[in-house]
């Protein structure tokens, strides 16, 4: 979501451009391929999205360039606390240019998260500020703190802008109809649901262990005018290690949940309610 966000964001891909995935792609002496090991040809930017082609991401990161890439991920607030109202928060992994340990394949490998180590609070708002507008706010736990006469709630706080409003508009659009295009099992029925699976390898020492995973999925609704954002995280599921089949599907279940605790109507009860009356209406009211 984020190396596209970045990419759309600097104009270096547009929403309806192609690049051609052969399969692999060699970034700094490092040859990546895609999870499925195929080449899928020509594809367009929302494929690159809904396939989770990391040889895709990965030429949008080749793209931008190292300092764009890094100063977008840092605008998503990856390697810095949230400041939340938590105890012990950690700030995240998140190599640079700058540091002796960076090397210029970790571009190619940080475009789809590999390298890079995150908290869940972290992935939430990075997620949320794409649903937000553009806008990256600061988290909080606590609405209000009453104590005696004094009664002080706590207010939204926008730290900074990540992205513009329009890349935020036409990104939530790629997802969205990314999900649809892959018959994503968080599909919300009634509503236009925007998310991403995630499926990450466990680092172990020398690499990565060969078969458990961190399967996760992040997604929120509606798609046109957010209220929710769900961000689901399996550690080493055993029934998959994908996260589009453990991951989405319980996020699906949750969602709907909330849809209904929270009254959010269905897209097209919504849409109804919101229809501006026309003249004959007015008269005959």
């Amino acid at each position: 979501i984020l190396t596209m966000a970045a990419g759309l964001d600097s104009m270096v891909v547009g929403p309806m451009g192609t690049i051609y995935d052969g399969g692999t792609i060699e970034v700094g002496g490092r040859v990546i391929y895609n999870w499925d090991r195929i080449g899928h040809g020509t594809v367009d930017m929302t494929d690159v999205l809904a396939k989770s082609l990391n040889v895709g991401v990965a030429q949008v990161a080749v793209a931008l360039g190292k300092d764009r890439f890094y100063t977008y991920l840092k605008r998503f607030g990856f390697g810095q606390l949230t400041e939340a109202d938590l105890a012990n928060e950690g700030p995240g992994t998140l190599k640079t240019p700058k540091d002796a340990s960076w090397h210029e394949s970790d571009l190619g490998t940080n475009s789809f998260g590999q390298g890079i180590a995150v908290t869940p609070l972290q992935m939430a708002i990075a997620v949320a500020s794409v649903a937000n507008e553009g806008l990256l706010t600061k988290p909080f736990i606590v609405e209000r703190i009453v104590d005696g006469e004094r009664n002080l709630e706590i207010q939204p706080t926008v730290v900074r802008r990540a992205i513009s409003e329009n890349t935020a508009k036409i990104l939530t659009d790629m997802l969205a109809e990314a999900m649809e295009r892959a018959d994503s099992d968080a599909l919300v029925d009634g509503y236009r649901v925007a998310g991403k699976t995630g499926t990450a390898q466990i680092p172990i020492p020398g690499g990565y262990h060969p078969t458990l995973t961190l399967a996760s999925f992040a997604g929120y609704l509606p798609a046109d005018d957010p209220q929710v954002l769900v961000l689901i995280i399996i550690d080493r599921p055993l029934t998959s290690k994908w996260g589009s089949k453990t991951a989405a599907p319980t996020f699906r279940r949750i969602a709907e949940q909330l849809a209904m605790i929270l009254n959010i109507p269905p897209d097209d009860v919504r849409l109804v309610m919101n229809q501006e009356p026309t003249e004959e209406e007015n008269v005959t009211q």
